[in-house]
């Protein structure tokens, strides 16, 4: 997904020097979870000492996702001490929910489908941060919940050493970060918001539509063969008719 200027979110998220509960529990509610089949822990006291939040807009139905999942995590590892990731899930039902964040280290979001409150907070999130397509990663400030990056899907996956994964861990702590109301989104993403990308989803998401299109690919290929092979015949009886 290329940078592009975007209108401003209407949402604005409250901060202060001495609250951090004020733009946290805002935004995430009053806990998240850190296990699956949990009650979660406070949202305040779960981010605390952190220097970075990173939401994770992710899903277990998406191959995409499943692929970077692992790259993260290594990342995540080595830079915990400064960065909490939060989990914001797209899957439907406990069972997709619960195998997929097991597997990860980190914090998640009480996923959408639980309540219609939890489904109003995800909806937020998603249109404040204009997530067009997952995975996506958006990093902001931990004090203040100001904007940094929501490019840090590709940023990662660029960090492929130690060295550069510490370059990337400082290159958004000294990242002058801005108000969500402010900030120009559309840089992250990698592309999974593209047209293309929404119409592989789509299909993978619905096996019985892939086998019909693969059913009309391979006929029309055939017909254009047919046609290719009348074109032929068609050339060569001309040329016998000139001799």
């Amino acid at each position: 997904m290329t940078s592009h200027p975007s209108s401003r979110s209407k949402a604005s998220v409250k901060s202060s020097n001495s609250g951090e509960e004020d733009w946290s529990t805002t935004l995430f509610g009053p806990k998240l979870l850190t296990r699956p089949k949990t009650t979660g822990v406070p949202t305040l006291s779960s981010l605390r000492g952190k220097k970075l939040v990173a939401l994770y807009f992710s899903a277990s139905w998406c191959p995409p996702c499943k692929a970077f999942s692992p790259k993260l995590i290594e990342f995540y590892d080595s830079c915990k001490d400064d960065l909490e990731v939060i989990f914001v899930s797209s899957d439907r039902d406990d069972a997709s929910f619960n195998g997929y964040f097991e597997k990860m280290p980190w914090l998640a979001l009480i996923p959408g489908y639980t309540s219609q409150e939890a489904r109003d907070r995800q909806a937020k999130l998603a249109e404040m941060f204009q997530i067009g397509g997952i995975p996506s990663v958006i990093v902001l400030d931990a004090k203040t919940g100001h904007f940094i990056s929501d490019n840090a899907r590709t940023e990662v996956m660029q960090a492929t050493n130690e060295s550069s994964k510490n370059e990337l861990l400082q290159s958004w702590l000294e990242k002058e970060a801005v108000p969500i109301e402010q900030a120009v989104l559309g840089a992250g993403g990698g592309g999974e918001g593209s047209l293309l990308y929404q119409i592989t989803m789509f299909f993978m998401r619905r096996p019985a539509y892939m086998l019909g299109l693969y059913y009309f690919g391979r006929r029309f290929l055939k017909y254009l063969e047919r046609l290719g092979s009348e074109d032929d015949e068609a050339d060569v009886g001309v040329e016998e008719k000139e001799l």
